[in-house]
C-alpha cells in the first residue's frame, strides 16, 4: 500500500521512483559489507596458507618429538650428521624394497603421501592392502615393548596423508608398528585425541624457527644422537657453571696433498691419491675431515661427488696455501643464521663486544706462549696485564683496533728473542717475508685461516661478514676473526718447536729473485706433516670439561659463536690455554 500523501510538489512516480532508490542503496551496502567480510576471511585463510607454505618431511614430527633441538638443527639451520644409529636404520628401511602380490592382500613400498590440510609429506614404509582394509607399516629398529608417542604421531600423519592422497575412509586405514629389535608389532587407529595432538604439534614446529628450544642435556638421548657434536647441549643449568658435551672420539684428520702432478681419484666409498701410476694413500670417506689440494693436483668428478655428498670441504689453494676456492656441495641452508650475522654486524655495541672478546682471547694466549718458553720478563708481563684491562675498558673500534696493535708489537719484540742470529728475525713482516721466519709464519698463517674458513663455510656462516675485521672487498673476515685466538697456540708454538728443534733448517728455504724467502718442496711438506699434527694434538676444553684435537676445539668455538649470534648463549668465551 502507497501513502495517500506525498511531500510537497512530489508526484506519485517520483515517491516510487526514491522509495526504488533507497532499497536498491541499502542493497548495495549489503553487498559491500559481504565483500568486505569475504575479502577479511580470504585474507585470513591466506595468512593461515602462508605459515604452512614451509611443508613439513613426516619423518621430522619423529625428530622433534625425540628432542626440539634436533629437529631445529636438522630442518631450521639445514645440518645434518650421521652415526651408527643413523645409518642402521636407513638399512632397515632400504632392505625391504620389492613388490609382492600374493592371493587377498597387497604389498607395497616407499609410497609418496601428502596432505594439504596439515601441510606435511612423506614416504611410506610399506602398504599392505586388503579387500577389508588398508595397512600402513612404519618399521624401526629398536626394541621396545611398547609404542613412543612420537613413533606413533608420525604413523597417525601417514595415516591421513594416506586417506587424503587416495581419498580412503579413514576408518579402513590402519597402522602397524614394527620395532625389528624386539620383533614387536602395533597397530595404531586415527582417533581424535592423536589427530589433536598431532596438529599440536606441527603448529608448535612452525614456531620453533622464531622461537628456537635451549638444548638440555639427557644421557639416555644424547648419546646415540649423531648431532652431538653440533648440538652440544648444556649439563648444568646455571650460566656460572656451564659444562656441554661432545662425542669423545669423533675426530675426522685433514688430508693435504701437496705433490705437484698428484691424482685424486675414486674407488668404491674410498678416495684413492696417486702420483706417476704410484698410489700414496687411500682412505674412506669416513676417514676424512677435509681434503686440502695444493697446486697442480687434479682431483675426478666422480671423487669430487663422493666428497661433498659427505659434506666434505675441498679447499683449493696455490702451492704456497694462497686460497683459490672451498667447495662444500650445496649452499648452507642456515639462512636464519646469516640474518643474525647482518643484524650483529649492524649492532655497534654487540659487535665490539664481541671483537673485544676475540681481542681478548688472542692477547692471553700470546701471554702463555711467551710464558711457556721463559721469555716473558716481570714488567712486560704486567704490561701485558695493563693492555688486556685496557682491552675491556675501550669503547670503540679505533681503540681497539689501536691496543691490538700495540699488544702485537710488543709480542713479537718478546717472540724474537727465542731465535738464534742465523735466522735474521728482527721483526714481524709480510707480502713478502723478507727471512725465513716470517716465511714460515705466514704460511702457517694462511694454513691456519684456510682450516678455520672451511669450519665456518661447513657450519653455514657468512665467511665475508665479521666483527672485528670489516669493510674489506672480498676478504673472509669471519676467518679472520676466529683464527686470532688461535695463531700463538697453534701457529707460533709450531714454528718455535720446529726451529728450536731443528726439524726445520735454513736449507729448507730458497730466496727468490723479489728478496722474498719461501720454503723449498721438502720443507714445506715438513711444515704441512707437523702442521697437521699440531692440528690433532689433544688438550683441555674448559667448557667441555674434556680434552679433544686442537682442529675439534676450532669447530667448538665455531659453534659457541653461532650460539652467541643466535642468542642461545649470553657471550662468546674464547679458547684460552693456561696450562
Amino acid at each position: 500500500m502507497f501513502p495517500t500523501r506525498f511531500s510537497p510538489g512530489q508526484s506519485r512516480s517520483q515517491w516510487i521512483c526514491s522509495k526504488s532508490l533507497d532499497r536498491i542503496r541499502s542493497f548495495e551496502g549489503t553487498i559491500l559489507s559481504r565483500r568486505k567480510t569475504l575479502e577479511m576471511r580470504f585474507v585470513s585463510e591466506v595468512k593461515i596458507q602462508m605459515e604452512m607454505e614451509e611443508e613439513i618431511p613426516i619423518f621430522a614430527i619423529n625428530a622433534y618429538l625425540y628432542c626440539p633441538y634436533r629437529y631445529y638443527i636438522e630442518y631450521v639451520k639445514g645440518q645434518f650428521s650421521t652415526n651408527e644409529h643413523v645409518e642402521e636404520g636407513r638399512y632397515i628401511g632400504e632392505k625391504k624394497s620389492k613388490k609382492s602380490q600374493t592371493k587377498g592382500y597387497k604389498r607395497r613400498q616407499g609410497i609418496f603421501v601428502h596432505s594439504n590440510s596439515l601441510g606435511i609429506y612423506g614416504f611410506v614404509d610399506e602398504v599392505i592392502k586388503t579387500d577389508e582394509k588398508t595397512i600402513i607399516v612404519e618399521t624401526k629398529k629398536g626394541n621396545a615393548t611398547k609404542p613412543f608417542k612420537n613413533d606413533v604421531l608420525q604413523l597417525i600423519a601417514y595415516l591421513i596423508c594416506y586417506r587424503e592422497t587416495f581419498d580412503e575412509d579413514i576408518k579402513k586405514v590402519v597402522g602397524r608398528l614394527h620395532y625389528v629389535g624386539s620383533e614387536k608389532k602395533f597397530e595404531v587407529k586415527a582417533d581424535s585425541a592423536l589427530i589433536s595432538q598431532l596438529r599440536e604439534t606441527l603448529q608448535k614446529m612452525r614456531k620453533i624457527a622464531y622461537e628456537p628450544p635451549q638444548p638440555q642435556y639427557n644421557k639416555k638421548r644424547c648419546f646415540p644422537c649423531s648431532l652431538l657434536d653440533i648440538c652440544m647441549p648444556s649439563v648444568e643449568e646455571s650460566d656460572q657453571d656451564l659444562v656441554r658435551k661432545v662425542t669423545p672420539h669423533s675426530y675426522k684428520p685433514p688430508i693435504f696433498v701437496s705433490s705437484q702432478g698428484a691424482f685424486v681419484g675414486r674407488v668404491g666409498e674410498s678416495i684413492v691419491i696417486s702420483h706417476s701410476g704410484e698410489e700414496l694413500l687411500k682412505a674412506h670417506f669416513s676417514e676424512i675431515g677435509t681434503l686440502y689440494l695444493m697446486g697442480n693436483v687434479q682431483i675426478s668428478s666422480q671423487a669430487l661427488k663422493l666428497l661433498v655428498q659427505n659434506a666434505i670441504p675441498i679447499v683449493f689453494t696455490d702451492i704456497n696455501g694462497a686460497l683459490s676456492a672451498v667447495c662444500t656441495g650445496a649452499v648452507p641452508k642456515n639462512v636464519f643464521l646469516r640474518l643474525k650475522q647482518l643484524e650483529t654486524y649492524k649492532d655497534q655495541e654487540k659487535r665490539l663486544c664481541l671483537a673485544k672478546k676475540i681481542v681478548l682471547g688472542k692477547v692471553r694466549n700470546q701471554v702463555f706462549v711467551l710464558t711457556k718458553k721463559s721469555l716473558l720478563r716481570g714488567e712486560e708481563k704486567a704490561k701485558f696485564k695493563e693492555l688486556e684491562q685496557a682491552i675491556s675498558d675501550c669503547g670503540n673500534f679505533d681503540e681497539l683496533l689501536g691496543i691490538e696493535g700495540l699488544c702485537a708489537n710488543m709480542y713479537f719484540e718478546i717472540y724474537k728473542r727465542a731465535f738464534e742470529p742465523v735466522w735474521n728475525f728482527n721483526e714481524r713482516n709480510r707480502r713478502p717475508p723478507k727471512d725465513p721466519i716470517n716465511a714460515l709464519l705466514s704460511f702457517g698463517y694462511t694454513l691456519l685461516h684456510n682450516t678455520v674458513l672451511s669450519v665456518l663455510v661447513g657450519i653455514g656462516f657468512e665467511p665475508l661478514i665479521g666483527v672485528l675485521h670489516t669493510d674489506h672487498y672480498g676478504r673472509f673476515a669471519l676467518a679472520l676473526d676466529l683464527m686470532e685466538e688461535f695463531r700463538p697456540i697453534i701457529v707460533d708454538q709450531l714454528v718455535l718447536s720446529l726451529v728450536n728443534l731443528r726439524h726445520i733448517k735454513p736449507s729448507d728455504f730458497i730466496e727468490n729473485i723479489q728478496n722474498a724467502f719461501v720454503l723449498t718442496d721438502r720443507g714445506r711438506k715438513k711444515f704441512l706433516e707437523h702442521y697437521k699434527g699440531r692440528l690433532e694434538t689433544k688438550h683441555h676444553h674448559p667448557i667441555l670439561n674434556t680434552s679433544i684435537e686442537y682442529l675439534r676445539i676450532i669447530e667448538v668455538q665455531a659453534r659457541l659463536f653461532e650460539k652467541c649470534i643466535l642468542g642461545e648463549v649470553n657471550e662468546y668465551t674464547p679458547f684460552v690455554v693456561t696450562k
